[in-house]
């Protein structure tokens, strides 16, 4: 009797086997023969299908989710273990994602299944990845310089540029890279996947007279990216929050933060979400922040009412997500660095998990993960509090990036 192999398959067995594949072995499917590639790569009925056979797994392992993480300039996929308040965790690694496990990244944007991916040493291309698709579908974007600007008054750091990744009404994908730096050096730029271009984005003029300070990080949400503002050359201004819409291409008033914030205090956003959210959980992504104040260190973590317009008017929920007293948790003069420091949250197990560094000013050898449990006000004030050892680290000035992963069908033409 004939041996039968995987190809002498009817087509909807075959597809109904290859469905099971999990993420992270779609590599190795693809290598197997040249029929699983160009089906897995090629056809998106079957793309859809697996997709939705991938988002059925997850929601078993709603206690386990999967999330994206740079550190040490390497991006990696890596799970947490929320099954247990008293033993929450990060997880091993668990992949390396093929397409960027050989280059080294020194800051990552996420869109909706898509990364735009800044090189640690070249200056003049940007990357732009879906991890689902694989080694086949980064696109290196050139960009350029004024390099009079960049050496006049940033002192030749090309690495002092800001970076948002969005897409208008019609799911056309753009990127906005700036430097504001009044009076000296304004300058942003937006790229259109559609024409493969960079054009210089006249902005009209901003009447609350706002910036964006060198080095501060965007969130992308439902199309448009967020940033932290404030008046510009005033170091005592109250902050806010500012949104661009890139399908005006122009940026929000200044949107209300829920507390009275200062330059100096730490800020950093982040999306919500809840354990099953990849498979429609009760709670829509929402903007989240992270507040600590530099008097009292007290941190506080805010999440947003619905964000269905990026102009509209920005509203937060009346009660604090979480609040933990970082004097006693961690240490009496610990802070979170908005540049080093990132979060995300469950809602579904009031947990909350921040990355950062294990020191300050070079000495740090670690990658550290400090968690949170409770501390809302519908608890009892209290919360439990673990910190645990990611990585070690060889890379002080190397910030930790971490997010949820949704896979999504995001293709770059």
């Amino acid at each position: 009797m004939k041996k039968r192999k995987m190809s002498d398959l009817p087509r909807d067995v075959e597809e109904e086997v290859l469905c099971r594949v999990p993420l992270t072995s779609l590599g190795l499917v693809r290598s197997t023969c040249r029929r699983w590639n160009m089906l897995s790569r090629c056809d998106h009925l079957f793309a859809n299908k697996h997709l939705a056979h991938l988002a059925a797994e997850e929601a078993k392992k709603k206690d386990h989710p999967l999330v994206v993480t740079m550190m040490n300039y390497r991006v990696e996929l890596m799970r947490l273990d929320l099954s247990n308040e008293d033993k929450v965790a990060v997880v091993n690694p668990e992949a390396k994602l093929a397409g960027l496990d050989q280059i080294d990244v020194r800051e990552i944007f996420h869109c909706d299944g898509l990364f735009l991916c800044i090189p640690k040493e070249d200056h003049y291309r940007l990357l732009v990845w879906n991890p689902y698709w694989g080694r086949g579908q980064p696109r290196w974007i050139e960009h350029t310089h004024n390099h009079d600007l960049v050496d006049t008054h940033l002192f030749g750091r090309l690495d002092r540029y800001s970076y948002g990744l969005g897409y208008d009404s019609s799911s056309h994908y753009k990127i906005l890279r700036f430097i504001d730096y009044p009076p000296n050096f304004v300058e942003f730029k937006i790229y259109d996947f559609n024409s493969d271009s960079w054009r210089i984005l006249d902005l009209p003029p901003r009447p609350d007279n706002w910036n964006i300070k060198l080095g501060e990080r965007g969130l992308s949400l439902k199309g448009n990216t967020y940033w932290f503002a404030s008046e510009a050359l005033n170091f005592d201004a109250i902050c806010f929050l500012v949104c661009f819409d890139f399908t005006t291409e122009t940026f929000s008033p200044p949107l209300p933060l829920p507390f009275e914030a200062f330059p100096d205090d730490t800020l950093i956003l982040s999306s919500s979400s809840s354990s099953s959210s990849s498979v429609g959980g009760e709670y829509p992504p929402q903007l989240v922040v992270l507040f600590q104040s530099m008097d009292t260190l007290e941190m506080e973590i805010w999440i947003s009412n619905t964000t269905e317009k990026p102009n509209a008017a920005l509203s937060w929920n009346s009660k604090v997500f979480l609040s933990a007293n970082i004097k006693q948790l961690i240490h009496p003069h610990y802070n979170f660095l908005r540049k080093s420091a990132c979060f995300f949250i469950d809602q579904e197990k009031k947990v909350a998990v921040v990355f950062d560094k294990n020191a300050r000013m070079g000495a740090a050898t670690r990658d550290m993960a400090y968690i949170f449990v409770g501390g809302g006000v519908d608890d009892d004030g209290s919360s439990s509090f673990k910190q645990q050892v990611v990585k070690e680290s060889a890379y002080p000035f190397c910030y930790s990036r971490a997010c949820y992963y949704v896979p999504s069908l995001v293709q770059l033409n």
